[in-house]
C-alpha cells in the first residue's frame, strides 16, 4: 500500500515564486497546493486536511499574519511558516504570536526552504507522539485510579462481610450447641431469642446481596405492579416496628387523601422504603421521631424519609450511594450493615424511572426523597 504523502498549502500571489515552491517541495515528495489568496485558502483548508501551510504576509485583502490567526483559530493542527521579502522585527514576532512555527526571509534558498519544512515536520511529529504519549499515560492512570478503587471496595467488602456474616453466625452456632447441651429442660428464652435474631439478620443480609446484584441488571420491572405508595408505607413501618420498639422511636405520616399509585415491583420497592426508613431510625436520636411524608405534585411523585439525627458531611454526599460504602467507621460499629443499604434503594428507585435526593448536614439531620415520575410517564404496567 503506497504510503500518503505530506500535504502542503503553499499561499502566494506571486506565481513565479508559487512555481518555485510547488516544484521544490514536489521534487521531495511532498503533495503540494496553491493558493493565491486568503479567502482561496481558508476555503481549502476547510474542505482538505493540510499539514502545513506556507504564508506570504503580503496577500491580497487579508494580510498573512491575519490569516494565520484565523487558520490556527479553524483548523489548529495546520503548522504555519511566514514568508516576508520586507523583513522587520514587527511582522517576525506577529508571526509568532499569531501561532506561526517559523519565519522565511525571500529570496531564500532551496536547501534553506528544505531545511526549515523538514524542521517543522520533525517538530509535529515529536508533538503528535507526545500528545500520543499523554493520552496513553493518562489512559493507563484513569485505568489505574479506577483500579485502586475497585480494590478499595473489595477490600471493604471482604473486611465488613467477614464481621457481619460471622456476628450472627456465631449467635446461631452458640445457640444451637447450648440448646444441645441443655438437655431435657430446654434451652433458655433469651439463647433461642438471640439464635433467631441472629438468623434473621443473616437471612436480611443476604437477602440485600441478591436484591441488589439483581437490580443492577434492570432498566424497568420486568413485571410492574400499580402499586399504591401509601400502602408500600405502612407495610414498611409495620415491618419494622421492632426496630422502633428497638430504639424507642416512632413513625410520623403525611398522606394526601388520594394516594398515587407507581409502577415497579411492590416487594423491591417496600425493601427501599425500609432501608430509608431503618437509617433513619438507627442514625437519629433515641425516641426521635421518623417524618415520612408522601406527596403529589407537577413535579411528580415524593417520597421524603427525615430524621433528626447525625447527619452526613457534604463532601461524603456523593459518595454514600457506592456499594459497601459506609460514611464512618463508627457508623458500623453501631448500626451494622453492608453498606449496600443506600446503593440498593439507588438501584430500585431507578428501575421505576425515579431519582433519589438528599438534603443533610452534621448535627441536623437528614432528609432522603425518592421522586417517581407521575401516571403517564412511569413504566407501563404489563
Amino acid at each position: 500500500m503506497e504510503e500518503s504523502k505530506t500535504a502542503i498549502l503553499i499561499i502566494e500571489d506571486d506565481s513565479s515564486m508559487s512555481g518555485f515552491l510547488g516544484r521544490a517541495l514536489e521534487n521531495r515528495g511532498f503533495a503540494v497546493t496553491a493558493a493565491s489568496s486568503a479567502e482561496e485558502f481558508l476555503n481549502k483548508v476547510l474542505l482538505e486536511p493540510f499539514e502545513l501551510a506556507l504564508i506570504d504576509v503580503n496577500l491580497p485583502g487579508m494580510d498573512g499574519i491575519t490569516l494565520t490567526r484565523e487558520i490556527k483559530a479553524r483548523a489548529g493542527t495546520c503548522d504555519i511558516i511566514i514568508m516576508t521579502g520586507d523583513p522587520n522585527l514587527e511582522n517576525a514576532i506577529g508571526a509568532l504570536k499569531a501561532g506561526a512555527y517559523d519565519y522565511l526571509v525571500k529570496p531564500f534558498s532551496d536547501k534553506m526552504l528544505h531545511l526549515t519544512v523538514e524542521r517543522c515536520l520533525q517538530k509535529r511529529k515529536l508533538s503528535l507522539e507526545l500528545t500520543a504519549t499523554k493520552a496513553a499515560r493518562d489512559e493507563i492512570l484513569a485505568a489505574y485510579s479506577q483500579l485502586q478503587a475497585l480494590e478499595k471496595m473489595k477490600d471493604a467488602f471482604l473486611s465488613v462481610i467477614g464481621h457481619e456474616l460471622k456476628t450472627p453466625l456465631t449467635k446461631i452456632l452458640g445457640g444451637i450447641e447450648m440448646i444441645k447441651n441443655s438437655g431435657p429442660a430446654g434451652a433458655p428464652e433469651a439463647i433461642i431469642t438471640a439464635a433467631q435474631t441472629g438468623a434473621l439478620r443473616l437471612k436480611e443480609i443476604i437477602g440485600d446481596i441478591l436484591a441488589y446484584t439483581a437490580s443492577q441488571n434492570s432498566t424497568c420491572p420486568a413485571q410492574p405492579t400499580a402499586a399504591d405508595a401509601a400502602g408500600l408505607i405502612k407495610k414498611a413501618v409495620e415491618e419494622l416496628e421492632p426496630v422502633f420498639k428497638e430504639h424507642n422511636a416512632s413513625a410520623l405520616t403525611s398522606f394526601p387523601k388520594t394516594a398515587p399509585a407507581i409502577n415497579c415491583v411492590p416487594e423491591k420497592l417496600t425493601l427501599a422504603i425500609k432501608h430509608l426508613i431503618k437509617n433513619a431510625v438507627t442514625f437519629g436520636p433515641p425516641g426521635g421521631i421518623v417524618k415520612i411524608t408522601l406527596a403529589e405534585n407537577t413535579g411528580g411523585i415524593r417520597l421524603s424519609v427525615e430524621d433528626a439525627g447525625i447527619g452526613i458531611p457534604e463532601e461524603k454526599l456523593t459518595a454514600i450511594y457506592d456499594p459497601f460504602y459506609q460514611v464512618a467507621d463508627y457508623m458500623t460499629r453501631k448500626s451494622g450493615g453492608l453498606g449496600l443499604g443506600l446503593a440498593l434503594v439507588k438501584q430500585i428507585t431507578e428501575t421505576c424511572k425515579g431519582r433519589i435526593e438528599v438534603k443533610s448536614a452534621p448535627g441536623k439531620g437528614t432528609i432522603f426523597t425518592l421522586i417517581f415520575p407521575r401516571k403517564e410517564n412511569q413504566c407501563p404496567v404489563q
